[in-house]
């Protein structure tokens, strides 16, 4: 028995026709739904008949079992090819990267040899079980928005009926607590902080070169000196007290720094694209937010502003700068990978001086550092202001999130872990005095 519905859609009147073709092994009734657009150009009874027919026709294709849409039949790697065309004009380039990869690295090769019409909630949740035990909690959701954003288009294109990923359960990561947010305690973030003023004494072995012209030379055994370039200790000073994200500090400009006021405006992000690295607004509209800079490091940021100006004035023409502050040496945009290869290469090269000069070390108070990414001061920054019992509100609105609930999502664990060492403080006290 067929059903026909009329509704209304964006362009104009069109019939939903139902199909029901039995139940399924779990007594659960089997539909099949298909629009039929009229005709405008017909008159209305010419318009009922061919509906008529659209609906006979379509009850016969469902008796005999060949109900799907050309759509339908799609293979879901194709279908991947038209979403991604629509979502490229309407996300950033950032977004679409980000979609690709997962789409390339896990969502194809599970899907690509189902058909669109095939896919159910039970394969999807199928889907979510390959990753439980690889990938974080917030990588399967993640995963699972896309998904879910690609079937909601599916559902408005009409090529699917119903969203397989509506009632699909995601299971949580059985995924070890080593993918957990990493950061600097607070005594590491202090030491972190002074290691950024050691000069490193790196030895290079006696070796042969070759120069300009093609010579061969000899090189004895020679000491470098190596230091972190003031500029990087600047914005490292700013990602740990301040919270930035990368793309933040390297966007921000000498108009956004007001050392008077003590406050850094945030406003703008880069964003790399195809053809180069351009200015976007932040993630969020709680992204775009002004921020106090600490007492003690306004005099790093007056230091370096003095030396900003200096080499400005002294390349005269041939600076390229427009008023960005992180730049590198004729004042172009500083490179987006630069702060975190200089990153992670000072808490090696400092773990190793640590190791080999352990007398020295333990003098200055030093100890070997958790290897963590750049981003990761942006966690410590968080964890320190939870350590000082800075609230979760103004954490949240210090770091840009959207809300707190972004906040306790990503740092649960961690806020977690300054609560037990708390809670062990005062069971060392109890226990010394009672």
């Amino acid at each position: 028995m067929a059903s026909v519905q009329q509704r209304e859609g964006k362009s104009g009147t069109y019939f939903k026709v139902t199909i029901s073709n039995g139940n399924d092994s779990r007594g659960k009734k089997i539909t099949r739904s298909k629009n039929f657009n009229p005709d405008p150009k017909q008159t209305p009874k010419q318009q009922e008949k061919a509906l008529q027919k659209f609906v006979y026709e379509f009850e016969e294709q469902v008796k005999r079992g060949n109900s799907s849409s050309q759509e339908e039949r799609m293979f879901f790697e194709i279908f991947t090819h038209e979403y991604l065309e629509e979502l490229k004009a309407r996300v950033s380039n950032t977004t679409y990267e980000s979609y690709k990869v997962h789409l390339d690295s896990k969502i194809i090769p599970f899907f690509k040899d189902y058909r669109l019409g095939t896919i159910n909630t039970r394969l999807v949740e199928k889907f979510y079980g390959t990753m439980i035990y690889t990938h974080s909690n917030a990588t399967i959701i993640k995963n699972k928005n896309i998904l879910n954003g690609m079937f909601k288009k599916a559902v408005s294109w009409e090529w699917i009926e119903a969203n397989p990923c509506t009632n699909a359960t995601i299971p949580k990561s059985r995924k070890k607590q080593a993918d957990k947010v990493k950061f600097f305690t607070h005594h590491q973030a202090i030491c972190f902080l002074k290691s950024l003023d050691i000069v490193f004494e790196v030895t290079h072995r006696a070796h042969h070169r070759i120069d300009d012209t093609g010579k061969p030379y000899y090189v004895n055994d020679y000491i470098e000196r190596k230091v972190v370039p003031f500029q990087l200790k600047v914005l490292y000073h700013i990602a740990l007290c301040c919270g930035l994200r990368r793309n933040e500090m390297l966007a921000l400009h000498w108009d956004d720094i007001d050392l008077d006021q003590k406050t850094i405006r945030v406003s703008k992000a880069l964003e790399s694209t195809q053809s180069g690295v351009e200015y976007k607004e932040p993630k969020t509209k709680s992204s775009i937010r002004t921020i106090s800079i600490p007492d003690a490091i306004i005099p790093i940021l007056k230091q370096y502003r003095n030396d900003y100006s200096k080499l400005k004035l002294s390349l005269g023409t041939a600076w390229r700068g427009h008023g960005n502050i992180f730049t590198q040496s004729d004042g172009n945009l500083m490179g987006v990978g630069t702060p975190n290869q200089h990153f992670k290469r000072h808490i090696k090269r400092f773990n190793e001086w640590v190791e080999n000069n352990p007398d020295r070390a333990k003098a200055q108070g030093f100890e070997t550092l958790p290897t963590i990414s750049l981003h990761g001061l942006r966690h410590s920054c968080a964890s320190i202001l939870n350590h000082l019992n800075v609230n979760y509100g103004d954490i949240s609105k210090v770091l840009g999130h959207s809300n707190i609930s972004t906040t306790m999502r990503i740092y649960t664990h961690s806020f977690d872990e300054c609560t037990k060492i708390a809670s062990d403080k005062i069971n060392e006290l109890l226990i010394a005095n009672v």
